[in-house]
């Protein structure tokens, strides 16, 4: 759902985000923020916040450069989801395993705060529906059945 006034706050960051193009590749609009989460305000914002590890993946907005490193990752050749693949990609993922798959970390993310885009359900709601949560890893046999196709 999207924020009351949407449009308006929507421009207003647009504004912003404008006058610094070299200190961002995706800003998240809507997300999960953690309870834990350290999120610092960008100096000189009012509505900018470094991004700390985040959950889903509901609204963002993605730079042409910010595409090009997600895809420079190869990320097709590492199944991960999404929500987990972007703080992997912005260095702000507790797993350093999956970290460790993704040797070039740089992508520049920041959110803004508070959020324009909330999710209609949340977990356990009636309705709430997820692509990922509640998924397995996928583990070495799966791999090497898909290496026999």
């Amino acid at each position: 759902r999207f924020e009351p006034y949407f449009g308006q706050k929507l421009e207003y960051l647009l504004e912003e985000l404008r006058t610094i193009p070299d200190r961002w590749d995706l800003v998240f609009l809507g997300r999960k923020i953690l309870h834990n989460s350290d999120e610092p305000w960008l100096p000189s914002s009012s509505q900018l916040v470094k991004v700390d590890y985040t959950y889903w993946t509901l609204s963002y907005i993605l730079t042409r450069k910010g595409a090009q490193k997600l895809l420079g990752a190869n990320p097709r050749t590492k199944m991960v989801p999404v929500d987990e693949f972007l703080p992997i990609m912005y260095n702000r993922h507790p797993n350093e395993t999956w970290k460790s798959y993704f040797p070039t970390r740089d992508l520049q993310a920041l959110s803004v705060h508070p959020l324009l885009v909330f999710p209609t359900h949340f977990t356990g709601e009636e309705g709430y529906i997820s692509d990922t949560e509640g998924t397995s890893t996928i583990n070495k046999e799966c791999k090497n059945k898909k290496d026999e196709l």
